[in-house]
């Protein structure tokens, strides 16, 4: 899943069947964490030379290189199918087409804006669990989507590699264990936090089924961007409230 998920450099050949690929799902709120510590590495490195917007500045970019914009390519993806007022069928080829439109640019430039105004706008301290627990609480609720929504495509592709295998049991281990990771390096904040951003992506997930009847790899792929961000603002009204 670190392989898969992330451009760690980890140079060992393994045998994998689809089957293997759902069995990895229990694992992506761990991926998540892998990647929320080596983003907040990176920040605290650059924070302990600037104080200023350089350190969200090169998380942003912390971010994007450990993933590789698998989700962000994902989201581009999602915006150009969706928006383009088409059929389920056009809809679902114009997610597969590795061009990119600009519904996708802007929905690009749009997320990163965002993620960059938000952690800048955080206190210090609300800073360090959105940039840790932001990762996470993404790849938990893109399972739990996982667990109440169908593969859309009828053709296969990169996220029925997930669906193929999938059980209730590796779904519930990987949802309890996120919750579990957010509950030991969070507060009640990040738990408020991780409730806000279940209630938006359930609204992404009815958008989403009511135009192409289920998720695929992109918008999966969307949904964990849009969980991150929604995290992350959730953190910022929760301080702004309690200024209030």
């Amino acid at each position: 899943m670190i392989q898969f998920f992330t451009r760690i450099p980890i140079k060992i050949n393994v045998s994998t069947s689809n089957e293997d690929f759902s069995r990895g799902i229990a694992y992506f709120p761990f991926v998540g964490l892998v990647v929320g510590l080596f983003n907040y590495g990176i920040y605290y490195l650059v924070t302990s030379f600037d104080q200023g917007i350089l350190g969200s500045i090169f998380w942003l970019i912390s971010n994007i290189f450990i993933t590789g914009a698998i989700h962000l390519d994902g989201l581009a993806d999602t915006c150009d199918g969706l928006f383009s007022a088409r059929d389920k069928q056009r809809m679902l080829e114009i997610m597969k087409d590795s061009r990119i439109g600009t519904n996708g640019v802007i929905a690009i430039i749009l997320d990163l804006i965002l993620r960059l105004g938000i952690l800048y706008s955080l206190s210090y301290t609300a800073k360090a669990p959105a940039i840790l627990l932001g990762p996470v609480v993404a790849k938990t609720l893109v399972l739990l989507l996982m667990g109440i929504s169908k593969y859309a495509r009828t053709e296969g592709g990169m996220g029925g590699l997930f669906y193929s295998h999938m059980s209730l049991q590796r779904l519930i281990v990987g949802i309890a264990s996120g919750v579990f990771i957010v509950l030991f390096f969070g507060s009640w904040k990040a738990i408020a936090a991780l409730i806000s951003s279940l209630i938006i992506i359930l609204i992404f997930r009815k958008m989403v089924v009511d135009k192409i009847d289920g998720m695929t790899g992109d918008t999966l792929g969307a949904a964990s961007e849009v969980s991150e961000i929604c995290f992350m603002a959730s953190l910022y009204l929760l301080e702004r409230l309690m200024y209030l």
